[in-house]
């Protein structure tokens, strides 16, 4: 990791809070990062799609609505997270049925997820509104994703899309840091170095239309790009 965390730093960087979360081209990130959540793997259908039960789990790392620890509360239709994570930090549903589900998302262009909200996956007004948790098997001092907050709005009609917090943790559940994107209309794209690395990070958002998100990337142990 040594060798890719020196790309890393070579890289044009802009400081996002007390320079301990550092925001980086996501191209150029990512394709230093070996581990990949993609949902290429679920069946390709039509949104609404399928709700995932449970936990998911994928190569490095399991995918959740919250730390276990903290506390879900619904706003307004969204989801916002309190607490401080308890020990040993962990993922979980929040009694929820399923906190994602996977569909074809024609933005994208391929399966992407979307987080179900207060509203549940059955009612338009649940799907893309939930929180998300990631719980990496080994910190990971880098992240990348790709974000889509609406579809294009090219008659400039409709607001701009509410923003999006990724809260940063460490491995005693203490935040390193965040940052929050103001995303644009159709696919963001963030690329992040962490210092010191994140065992899990928290996704919240205030987005009227729903998130959905695609093509995670981290690191894992062993593995270097």
């Amino acid at each position: 990791m040594t060798k890719v965390w020196a790309i890393f730093l070579a890289l044009s960087a802009t400081p996002l809070w007390g320079g301990e979360v550092t925001s980086v081209d996501y191209t150029e990130l990512a394709g230093h990062l070996p581990g990949l959540v993609d949902f290429e793997g679920f069946a390709t259908l039509p949104e609404p799609g399928q709700p995932l039960p449970g936990l998911v789990r994928f190569h490095g790392v399991t995918l959740g609505s919250m730390l276990a620890g903290q506390t879900r509360q619904a706003a307004e239709g969204f989801e916002m997270l309190t607490g401080h994570p308890s020990q040993p930090l962990a993922a979980q549903t929040g009694n929820k049925a399923a906190p994602i589900a996977v569909a074809f998302h024609a933005g994208f262009g391929s399966n992407a997820a979307f987080p179900i909200g207060p509203d549940g996956f059955e009612r338009l007004s649940g799907r893309g509104e939930g929180a998300l948790a990631f719980v990496f098997e080994q910190a990971t001092p880098a992240f990348a994703i790709r974000l889509h907050a609406d579809y294009p709005d090219p008659l400039g009609t409709r607001p701009k899309p509410g923003r999006v917090t990724f809260s940063f943790f460490d491995q005693a559940g203490d935040v390193i840091g965040q940052h929050t994107l103001l995303p644009d209309h159709g696919v963001n794209e963030v690329g992040v170095l962490i210092t010191p690395a994140a065992q899990a990070i928290t996704v919240t958002h205030r987005d009227p239309g729903g998130i959905a998100v695609d093509d995670i990337r981290f690191s894992i142990p062993g593995l270097v790009n």
